[in-house]
């Protein structure tokens, strides 16, 4: 199996997982991923004064949690402590940690892979997030699509920036990121209704990620 086999599978793991994380949030949450979630040993400091403090919105009234990703000392917050899934190079053809957190407003989730030089398979990362999700869903009315797809630079890396939507009302949003040594994915999924706390969620989540391997401290 080559590279790029490997790299789509992985993320139709890392999208079968966010349909799990969603529970009873989404109809379609009945697909199991192969890897075994479980919480792993990671750093991490509450700061829901400091969000609520920063940001005054709704969303930032719960307690943000901020975590580092041992292997790329990438930090990031999100909206209380998440549980963290492993994938391996020995059963899922790559290493990778993908950190996730179910909210009243849906399901927000933050995924590092040990990747180098991915940014010419975006593309195919967007798909096969797209096709593993709906490779869970029980209804054509809960498939996601994705749209307003553009290329972005952030923190100095290539990445893809995309709007997630399904028939039932379900939306999102998706970031790719291709750095040099890690690819970072990070979700966001509501029901119908709950699409601007969520939203709020979501960027005060790419507004707190902090990656070592680059200089710039904001995304473009």
């Amino acid at each position: 199996m080559n590279r790029r086999s490997h790299f789509q599978r992985l993320l139709l793991l890392a999208a079968s997982t966010t349909v799990i994380a969603g529970g009873a949030v989404f109809p379609s949450s009945a697909m199991a991923a192969t890897a075994a979630p479980h919480t792993a040993t990671v750093t991490t400091a509450a700061s829901d004064h400091d969000a609520h403090r920063q940001h005054g919105s709704p969303a930032s009234a719960k307690q943000w949690v901020e975590t580092t990703d041992a292997v790329s000392g990438i930090k990031f917050r999100l909206p209380g402590k998440p549980e963290v899934v492993h994938f391996t190079q020995a059963v899922d053809g790559m290493n990778g940690r993908l950190y996730k957190v179910r909210t009243d407003n849906g399901v927000i989730v933050f995924a590092v892979f040990d990747l180098p030089s991915a940014q010419g398979e975006l593309d195919d990362a967007l798909r096969g997030l797209v096709d593993g999700y709906n490779a869970g869903t029980q209804s054509p009315q809960h498939k996601l699509s994705s749209t307003d797809v553009h290329k972005i630079t952030t923190h100095g890396r290539p990445g893809l920036d995309a709007r997630l939507s399904a028939p039932d009302g379900a939306a999102g949003s998706a970031r790719l990121i291709a750095g040099d040594a890690h690819f970072i994915e990070i979700i966001s999924l509501s029901p119908k209704g709950k699409e601007k706390p969520m939203h709020e969620t979501y960027q005060q989540l790419l507004a707190s990620v902090r990656n070592p391997h680059t200089h710039a401290p904001r995304a473009d």
